[in-house]
Protein backbone atom coordinates (compact mmCIF):
# COMPACT_ATOMS: atom_id res chain seq x y z
CA UNK A 1 0.00 0.00 0.00
CA UNK A 2 1.15 3.54 -0.68
CA UNK A 3 0.97 6.61 1.51
CA UNK A 4 -1.17 8.50 -0.98
CA UNK A 5 -4.75 9.48 -0.36
CA UNK A 6 -7.23 7.85 -2.79
CA UNK A 7 -8.26 10.29 -5.54
CA UNK A 8 -11.96 9.59 -5.00
CA UNK A 9 -11.82 10.54 -1.31
CA UNK A 10 -13.96 13.65 -0.71
CA UNK A 11 -11.89 16.82 -0.30
CA UNK A 12 -13.03 17.39 3.27
CA UNK A 13 -11.38 14.09 4.30
CA UNK A 14 -8.07 14.62 2.53
CA UNK A 15 -5.16 15.62 4.77
CA UNK A 16 -4.11 19.24 4.76
CA UNK A 17 -0.92 19.98 2.83
CA UNK A 18 2.05 21.04 4.93
CA UNK A 19 1.96 24.76 5.66
CA UNK A 20 4.66 26.86 4.02
CA UNK A 21 3.86 29.80 6.32
CA UNK A 22 1.61 30.74 9.19
CA UNK A 23 -2.07 31.06 8.27
CA UNK A 24 -3.35 34.58 7.77
CA UNK A 25 -5.25 35.85 10.78
CA UNK A 26 -8.85 36.80 9.95
CA UNK A 27 -9.25 40.54 9.62
CA UNK A 28 -11.78 43.07 8.40
CA UNK A 29 -10.26 42.75 4.91
CA UNK A 30 -10.69 38.98 4.53
CA UNK A 31 -13.68 38.14 6.72
CA UNK A 32 -16.98 36.76 5.54
CA UNK A 33 -19.69 39.38 5.33
CA UNK A 34 -23.33 38.78 6.12
CA UNK A 35 -26.30 40.95 5.30
CA UNK A 36 -27.31 42.43 8.64
CA UNK A 37 -30.89 42.89 9.78
CA UNK A 38 -31.85 46.45 10.74
CA UNK A 39 -31.46 47.41 14.40
CA UNK A 40 -34.64 47.66 16.53
CA UNK A 41 -35.31 50.47 19.01
CA UNK A 42 -37.69 49.90 21.93
CA UNK A 43 -38.32 51.06 25.51
CA UNK A 44 -38.64 49.35 28.88
CA UNK A 45 -39.54 50.41 32.43
CA UNK A 46 -36.32 50.55 34.48
CA UNK A 47 -37.06 48.62 37.68
CA UNK A 48 -34.38 50.55 39.63
CA UNK A 49 -35.48 54.10 38.75
CA UNK A 50 -39.08 53.75 37.59
CA UNK A 51 -38.19 55.66 34.39
CA UNK A 52 -38.60 54.53 30.81
CA UNK A 53 -35.29 53.67 29.12
CA UNK A 54 -34.77 53.46 25.37
CA UNK A 55 -32.65 50.66 23.90
CA UNK A 56 -31.41 50.13 20.37
CA UNK A 57 -30.67 46.47 19.72
CA UNK A 58 -27.43 45.17 18.37
CA UNK A 59 -27.74 44.98 14.59
CA UNK A 60 -28.87 41.43 13.77
CA UNK A 61 -30.27 40.80 17.28
CA UNK A 62 -32.62 37.80 17.36
CA UNK A 63 -33.61 38.01 21.04
CA UNK A 64 -37.34 38.32 21.77
CA UNK A 65 -37.51 41.40 24.02
CA UNK A 66 -41.28 41.28 24.53
CA UNK A 67 -40.98 40.38 28.24
CA UNK A 68 -38.44 43.19 28.73
CA UNK A 69 -40.92 45.67 27.22
CA UNK A 70 -43.97 44.37 29.11
CA UNK A 71 -42.63 44.12 32.68
CA UNK A 72 -40.35 46.30 34.83
CA UNK A 73 -36.82 45.11 34.13
CA UNK A 74 -33.45 45.63 35.75
CA UNK A 75 -31.23 47.28 33.09
CA UNK A 76 -28.42 44.74 33.60
CA UNK A 77 -30.83 41.98 32.54
CA UNK A 78 -31.12 43.49 29.04
CA UNK A 79 -28.91 41.83 26.45
CA UNK A 80 -28.86 41.36 22.69
CA UNK A 81 -27.46 38.45 20.68
CA UNK A 82 -27.23 37.26 17.11
CA UNK A 83 -28.28 33.72 16.24
CA UNK A 84 -25.98 30.72 16.33
CA UNK A 85 -26.35 27.71 14.10
CA UNK A 86 -26.29 24.60 16.27
CA UNK A 87 -24.24 21.53 15.47
CA UNK A 88 -24.76 18.36 17.49
CA UNK A 89 -22.41 15.39 17.88
CA UNK A 90 -22.96 12.08 19.67
CA UNK A 91 -20.75 12.09 22.80
CA UNK A 92 -20.28 9.27 25.29
CA UNK A 93 -21.27 10.70 28.67
CA UNK A 94 -20.81 8.14 31.48
CA UNK A 95 -21.48 5.18 29.23
CA UNK A 96 -24.50 6.73 27.51
CA UNK A 97 -24.43 8.34 24.06
CA UNK A 98 -25.97 11.81 24.14
CA UNK A 99 -26.28 14.50 21.49
CA UNK A 100 -24.36 17.59 22.62
CA UNK A 101 -24.25 21.02 20.99
CA UNK A 102 -20.68 21.84 19.92
CA UNK A 103 -18.78 24.80 18.49
CA UNK A 104 -21.48 27.44 18.31
CA UNK A 105 -20.62 31.13 18.06
CA UNK A 106 -22.64 34.31 18.26
CA UNK A 107 -22.28 38.01 19.02
CA UNK A 108 -23.66 39.45 22.24
CA UNK A 109 -24.00 42.95 23.70
CA UNK A 110 -25.21 44.00 27.15
CA UNK A 111 -25.89 47.75 26.88
CA UNK A 112 -26.27 48.34 30.65
CA UNK A 113 -23.64 45.94 31.97
CA UNK A 114 -21.43 46.93 34.93
CA UNK A 115 -18.49 45.71 32.83
CA UNK A 116 -17.61 48.14 30.04
CA UNK A 117 -16.21 45.41 27.76
CA UNK A 118 -19.67 43.77 27.71
CA UNK A 119 -21.35 47.00 26.56
CA UNK A 120 -19.72 46.68 23.13
CA UNK A 121 -20.37 43.76 20.78
CA UNK A 122 -18.30 40.71 21.74
CA UNK A 123 -18.24 37.07 20.67
CA UNK A 124 -19.26 34.06 22.70
CA UNK A 125 -18.14 30.58 21.65
CA UNK A 126 -19.95 27.53 22.96
CA UNK A 127 -17.33 24.77 23.02
CA UNK A 128 -19.74 22.06 24.16
CA UNK A 129 -23.27 22.21 25.59
CA UNK A 130 -23.40 25.24 27.93
CA UNK A 131 -19.60 25.62 28.27
CA UNK A 132 -18.70 29.01 26.84
CA UNK A 133 -15.72 31.21 26.08
CA UNK A 134 -17.18 34.65 26.77
CA UNK A 135 -16.46 38.29 25.99
CA UNK A 136 -14.06 37.65 23.10
CA UNK A 137 -12.88 40.70 21.20
CA UNK A 138 -11.99 40.32 17.49
CA UNK A 139 -8.38 39.29 18.27
CA UNK A 140 -9.54 36.77 20.87
CA UNK A 141 -12.00 35.20 18.44
CA UNK A 142 -9.31 35.10 15.72
CA UNK A 143 -7.04 33.23 18.15
CA UNK A 144 -9.80 30.68 18.81
CA UNK A 145 -10.34 30.25 15.05
CA UNK A 146 -6.62 29.69 14.39
CA UNK A 147 -6.38 27.22 17.28
CA UNK A 148 -9.34 25.22 15.99
CA UNK A 149 -7.95 25.27 12.44
CA UNK A 150 -4.65 23.85 13.72
CA UNK A 151 -6.52 21.12 15.61
CA UNK A 152 -8.62 20.33 12.54
CA UNK A 153 -5.41 19.75 10.57
CA UNK A 154 -4.39 17.22 13.22
CA UNK A 155 -7.80 15.52 12.93
CA UNK A 156 -7.26 15.22 9.17
CA UNK A 157 -3.84 13.64 9.76
CA UNK A 158 -5.36 11.11 12.17
CA UNK A 159 -8.09 10.38 9.60
CA UNK A 160 -5.52 9.76 6.86
CA UNK A 161 -3.56 7.48 9.21
CA UNK A 162 -6.74 5.57 10.10
CA UNK A 163 -7.64 5.11 6.42
CA UNK A 164 -4.11 3.88 5.67
CA UNK A 165 -4.12 1.40 8.56
CA UNK A 166 -7.50 0.05 7.51
CA UNK A 167 -6.28 -0.37 3.92
CA UNK A 168 -3.20 -2.26 5.11
CA UNK A 169 -5.39 -4.71 6.97
CA UNK A 170 -3.65 -4.04 10.29
CA UNK A 171 -6.97 -3.43 11.96
CA UNK A 172 -9.12 -6.54 11.84
CA UNK A 173 -12.88 -6.05 12.11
Amino acid sequence: MSNTVPADLPRMFRPEPKLAAMPVQPSAKNRETLAAAPARTWSFLDRTTGNMQEVTCLQGCTVDHSMDRETPTHPEDIWCATSSSDVHLPINESGEIEQFRVLGAFIRQEPFSKHLHERVPHAQVEIVDDHFMESLDPDGLATVILTLEAQLSKFRAVHAQLVELREQGRVQL
